[in-house]
């Protein structure tokens, strides 16, 4: 599994299990006194050093937009050395952009040529919204960068400073591309800014939601949103996912489950409780718990939008997360969707990094597009969290889910798996929804709700089950469905 990610920030993040993701306001205000980032910083214009490599020009390849391509500086990362990265803004041919859609999953090597808006992007450019694209890349696969990670790893574990870590760097890297198109007054005017991308680039953008008020939404695939006692590393999580993975590796060594030689040296490697994990490498470090713990509870408050849920909601943000179901990112999404039910969710069954997804996914989904859509435009509103509720009835699980306000789907497709290994476990990845666990659901208009039937197997203890629900968001002639889950929800199952 190439999963470079994890090491990072298991390694230099706060993270004990982890993968590897309104008007416009004139300033970035940090989320808390207790920021990680600083506001004074993330807006100088000055220190940003630009070097113009192409100035602006009716890009070659359609001739529709005007685009420039630039080098900044992000910050002064490692001491006495710049942290310098290319940026390329997009607007339309005519006219200045009002706002714009920001990601960095993009190759360095590509942006160094004019780049042909998406059908989706055409339609952005089209109505005045621009476009930035910039470089948030594992630091390693990042031209001159080779050889950073290790040095940005050994200053991190000084002091646990988490300006030393990837994930600050990756969302500085989204403000300061933010500040320099601004910078740009004769081709952008103030508006929304959203920023989106899966992993390091749904993590980014949500940290830089939470930390500059220029940010007005996120939209984040297989990454997190809550800060869970699991990720924050309580023992006590730690220790059930520590037993589970030696029942799991137990099983894999008498036989009773097929484990890939690699696989299991990389669940081994990366799991909670590793020697690679935050806790081990903090103590040989002579870091400690006390210290890591306030550290960590900290960085996760610049991390976790449900962190700065009163916050964000004031300012009138939108947020999307995309987390999968099997995704070491999002190792605790029971946790989330018990805590936090109102954050909007899609769970891709199966999904997650480098997963194979279930066969009875949604296939004509076109979240991305329609969430940006609503967020820069407004029309038709999107779906709002529904609410779940169940009964056992003896050898089957009834579930009732509800759309209590705004709009309503116009389908219900629910999943569910018996017995899953405990969060954050080496089994919780591998143990996949079946391909045979799933049915189209009932709805019913005069309640607003959609129910379906899950039959109990025999000799079961509990049951995991979700539903994914569509509203299609018109526009013109052109529909994009969108889809949104009700919680992820676990039953025990007492006298099955």
């Amino acid at each position: 599994m190439k999963y470079n990610m994890l090491n990072h920030l298991a390694a230099i993040s706060l993270f004990i299990v982890c993968a590897g993701s309104l008007t416009m306001s004139a300033v970035a205000t940090p989320a808390t006194v207790d920021s990680i980032f600083n506001t004074e910083e993330i807006l100088d214009e000055n220190t940003l050093e630009t070097k113009t490599l192409q100035d602006w020009h009716p890009d070659k390849p359609t001739g529709s937009t005007r685009q420039k391509l630039i080098e900044i500086n992000v910050a002064e990362w490692l001491p006495g050395k710049d942290y310098r990265i290319p940026v390329r803004m997009i607007v339309p041919l005519k006219g200045k952009a009002k706002g714009f859609h920001i990601t960095g999953a993009n190759p360095a090597a590509a942006l160094m040529k004019d780049i042909k808006p998406s059908a989706f992007e055409a339609k952005l450019l089209a109505n005045g919204v621009g476009i930035v694209k910039t470089v948030v890349k594992v630091i390693a696969q990042i031209p001159g960068k080779q050889g950073l990670q290790k040095e940005m790893g050994k200053l991190f574990l000084e002091d646990l400073n988490p300006r030393y870590t990837t994930v600050w760097i990756w969302s500085m890297t989204l403000m300061r591309a933010t500040t320099a198109a601004y910078a740009e007054v004769d081709y952008f005017e103030k508006g929304k800014v959203a920023g989106t991308g899966g992993s390091k680039n749904g993590i980014s953008p949500a940290m830089a939601l939470i930390n500059d008020e220029r940010f007005t939404a996120t939209c984040s695939n297989v990454a997190f949103a809550w800060a869970s006692p699991a990720r924050k590393g309580d023992r006590g999580e730690l220790q059930k996912v520590q037993a589970a993975n030696e029942t799991f590796f137990e099983a894999a060594k008498a036989g009773e489950l097929e484990l890939e030689t690699q696989r299991a040296k990389w669940y081994q490697r990366h799991m909670g409780g590793s020697n690679s994990s935050m806790d081990k490498m903090a103590l040989k470090a002579g870091i400690s718990m006390d210290e890591l713990h306030d550290k960590t509870d900290r960085f996760l408050t610049s991390v976790c939008v449900t962190e700065n849920w009163d916050r964000l909601m004031e300012r009138g943000v939108d947020v999307l997360f995309q987390p999968g179901t099997h995704d070491w990112v999002a190792y605790d999404i029971l946790w989330g969707a018990q805590n936090h039910p109102q954050l909007p969710v899609y769970y891709a069954p199966n999904g997650g990094h480098e997963m194979q997804k279930h066969p009875a996914i949604e296939r004509d989904s076109e979240n991305l597009e329609a969430f940006l859509w609503n967020h820069f435009f407004g029309g038709e509103p999107l779906l709002k969290p529904p609410t779940s509720n169940y009964k056992v009835e003896k050898d089957k699980l009834r579930v009732t889910v509800r759309f209590n306000e705004g709009p309503q789907p116009k389908s219900g497709r629910i999943w569910w798996t018996f017995d899953r290994g405990s969060d954050g476990s080496a089994a919780y990845i591998t143990e996949l929804f079946p391909q045979d666990q799933w049915k189209e659901m009932t709805g019913d208009d005069g309640t607003n709700s959609w129910a379906a039937s899950i039959p109990l197997a025999d000799n079961v203890s509990r049951v995991d089950f979700f539903s994914n629900h569509r509203k299609t968001i018109e526009y013109r002639s052109r529909k994009y469905p969108s889809y949104l889950s009700s919680p992820y929800t676990r039953v025990a199952l007492e006298n099955k």
